[in-house]
């Protein structure tokens, strides 16, 4: 592949009437459908951030579990996590693009691939490490003396009590995922981020508005989703122990403004 050859989706930009409105633009059906529609560059997207998250998880939350469960690596987690906020995403990316094309790979998914695990992979970490070693030493004890084993420990009382602190790491970091992976457009990839570009490159300030919106609704989707999942990942027990904590927390509130 020729650098010309691989710069080639920087050209590929598809004129749009700068007088168009939003509505009109979002409203054309010829917008959504097509190998250029935001359908296209949608699943483009989910692609991507999908496969990131997954990794991620795969990466941080096992790991984190078990060190955290055997109290190792406090320090060089704290380290590894601030490094890994320190670095922007972007100047990763670009730095890797020039190594994937003299490799080969082209301008995407690798520098990008890289990059967005890079920034996700903290914050799970993190929230993972914390929230299983802050579980109740009462109940880890409890499950001792009744014989369980360390992996049963691990497994069936510490990650289910730090679902909801692991998930909510999960959800910000997907999140972030979902806010960055347009900065690929500008690295020579796809991806609703190719709005924002296509739109700075001809000037028209719909389709940067348009593109933006779109990523927006998508980041809230992602919220929410986790959210949900969250939710149903929850065993019963822990759910009814959240409800009933969420109760008494709105009892003593109310008690203390009626005080």
């Amino acid at each position: 592949m020729t650098l010309l050859q691989s710069t080639a989706p920087w050209l590929a930009q598809v004129a749009v009437p700068r007088d168009i409105t939003l509505g009109e633009w979002l409203l054309d059906p010829d917008t959504w459908a097509g190998s250029d529609g935001i359908l296209a560059s949608l699943g483009d997207t989910l692609v991507l951030v999908v496969a990131v998250i997954v990794f991620s998880v795969l990466l941080a939350v096992p790991t984190a579990a078990l060190l955290a469960h055997r109290r190792k690596a406090e320090l060089a987690s704290a380290w590894v996590v601030n490094i890994g906020r320190a670095i922007p995403t972007f100047a990763i990316a670009g730095l890797l693009v020039p190594v994937s094309l003299r490799a080969g790979y082209g301008f995407e998914p690798w520098p990008i691939f890289i990059a967005l695990t890079l920034l996700t992979v903290p914050p799970m970490y993190l929230s993972t490490y914390t929230a299983v070693k802050q579980v109740d030493p009462a109940a880890v004890n409890a499950a001792r003396a009744m014989g369980f084993t360390e992996r049963e420990v691990l497994l069936t009382v510490e990650l289910p009590l730090a679902l909801t602190v692991i998930f909510t790491g999960i959800r910000v970091a997907s999140v972030q995922v979902v806010a960055t992976e347009p900065i690929r457009a500008f690295l020579g990839g796809d991806g609703l981020g190719r709005y924002v570009r296509d739109g700075i490159g001809q000037n028209n300030p719909t389709l940067v508005l348009g593109g933006a919106i779109l990523i927006a609704i998508l980041a809230g989707l992602t919220a929410v989703s986790f959210k949900a999942f969250e939710w149903l990942a929850k065993p019963p027990g822990v759910r009814r122990l959240s409800g009933a904590g969420a109760q008494r927390s709105a009892a003593a509130r109310k008690q203390m403004v009626d005080g």
